[in-house]
């Protein structure tokens, strides 16, 4: 074997990669384009406004019609008597602390459950209220209104 290097192998090697370099610097000036920007060296500012909180309304609650009870004396209730609440469908009866409606609520008597009479009646508000006080928790107390309770048997 010879261990001789072809100078034309080498030529030819230089020739082609020269060519192939020349190529592509021509190719590279064709493909700028043709609507060249010319920087003026003065900076381009964007503004872009910031979304503002917008509130969201809140529904409105419908007008609530005022309602003028009658108030028709309980048949049967009295003070040491015993009263059963009925007709509140599941809801309950607020027990206030004052016989009022602007009255603050401090319990609530389930229906069907049976409370001793210690007050009343006393009418306010278009109402007819009785003072309650559950019989095995004497601090379970407040006043309500007649339209919700019956005359019971002491339990």
């Amino acid at each position: 074997m010879k261990n001789v290097i072809n100078p034309w192998v080498i030529a030819g090697s230089v020739l082609i990669a020269s060519l192939l370099l020349a190529g592509s610097f021509l190719a590279a000036g064709q493909l700028t384009p043709s609507d060249q920007f010319v920087y003026s060296g003065e900076a381009v500012l964007t503004v872009i406004p910031v979304p503002t909180y917008t509130p969201t309304p809140l529904p409105t609650q419908p007008d609530i019609p005022v309602v003028n009870p009658t108030i028709e004396p309980a048949a049967g209730i009295h003070v040491n008597g015993y009263v059963q609440i009925l007709g509140t469908d599941g809801e309950g009866l607020r027990l206030r602390r004052d016989p009022s409606l602007e009255g603050e609520i401090v319990n609530v008597g389930l229906e069907g459950e049976i409370f001793l009479v210690i007050g009343g009646p006393e009418e306010r508000d278009g109402y007819l209220w009785w003072q309650l006080e559950a019989p095995l928790n004497t601090t379970r107390k407040g006043w309500a209104v007649s339209n919700y309770l019956v005359f019971a048997q002491s339990p």
